[in-house]
């Protein structure tokens, strides 16, 4: 029985690479991690910064060209449309279409949530519904959006016409009234379910017996969710916050697949600017410099998050 105790205490012998020493297996073992990052993220960001203080057009990539120091970005800065853009990006199809998914998706994640989809063992069947549009590819569900909201045959319009709201089709999509709230519309039908199913997972891990023990002690649903669930709610809250501003920000697709930043350039976003300014007009540099500016104000966005939220955290402890 000594013998075995023994043995037991015994450390087990460490199992080493062999060809290095042990103070640098583990950066060996994440080099292979690093060195992919490196390849697919640092080096196309990296060589985009360069392109941005070149003049560069798009014939002439992979040439060597002029450096022109911050030309490019004096030249975005100073040109016209850049505020409006940064204005449309920023406001309509950012901050607008993040707050109403934040409150639509809690709302629906809390009604998702009730008993009695799990009494009639029907919550694989609502989480598989909502899950249809974020599984429809975005150029797919920009194409049904704009079929639903064509002036002449479209359902929306046709609908409104059956019921009298209106004497002729209404072009959503070519009307600067009706525009944004037509790509916001777009962007949060295909968004929305990431939000739902995330506050979804979040609720269900919230322990049952804080809910009933409050309930017994005679608070409403609406107490119990206000000082309960809300605030275990918070930390999931900020990083679905901060996701979706960073993706919404940086979004191409709708706008681009809906107007192309029409009518003129009134749904003109940052991003679209740059791929009209890049690829349009052949102004690669400049082009560059509006990403670079992108990644600049998304940066130091996620920075003052960040550092608010856990000012806020030292704050509450």
């Amino acid at each position: 029985m000594a013998v075995l105790m023994s043995e037991r205490r015994r450390p087990s012998a460490r199992v080493t690479m062999g060809f290095l020493p042990p103070a640098l297996e583990p950066y060996a073992l994440v080099l292979p991690a690093m060195l992919v990052l490196a390849f697919f993220f640092a080096g196309p960001a990296l060589y985009n910064i360069a392109l941005s203080f070149q003049n560069v057009s798009l014939f002439d990539l992979g040439q060597s060209n002029q450096w022109v120091g911050f030309a490019n970005f004096a030249a975005v800065l100073t040109g016209g449309g850049l505020a409006a853009a940064f204005f449309n990006t920023a406001v309509m199809q950012t901050l607008v279409t993040v707050v109403l998914r934040l409150v639509f998706g809690l709302g629906l994640a809390i009604l998702l949530n009730a008993e009695v989809f799990k009494r009639w063992r029907l919550g694989w069947l609502v989480r598989s519904l909502v899950l249809v549009p974020f599984v429809t590819p975005p150029v797919v569900a920009v194409a049904a959006w704009k079929w639903l909201l064509d002036p002449r045959y479209g359902a929306v319009n046709q609908l409104l016409l059956s019921l009298g709201l209106i004497e002729r089709g209404i072009p959503f999509l070519s009307r600067t009234s009706t525009v944004w709230g037509a790509i916001e519309a777009m962007l949060i039908w295909r968004e929305l379910p990431f939000v739902i199913i995330t506050f979804l997972a979040a609720l269900q891990s919230i322990p049952k017996e804080l809910k009933e023990s409050a309930r017994i002690d005679g608070a409403s649903e609406f107490q119990i969710h206000m000082r309960i669930v809300l605030p275990m709610l918070k930390p999931v809250i900020a990083v679905v916050a901060l996701l979706t501003t960073i993706w919404t920000f940086n979004n191409f697709v709708y706008v681009w697949l809906a107007t192309r930043g029409g009518p003129g350039d009134y749904t003109q976003v940052l991003a679209t600017k740059m791929y009209t300014v890049s690829f349009v007009d052949y102004r690669v540099g400049e082009g560059a410099a509006i990403g670079v500016l992108m990644s600049v104000i998304m940066f130091a966005f996620a920075l003052g998050y960040l550092a608010l939220l856990s000012r806020k955290g030292k704050g509450a402890t």
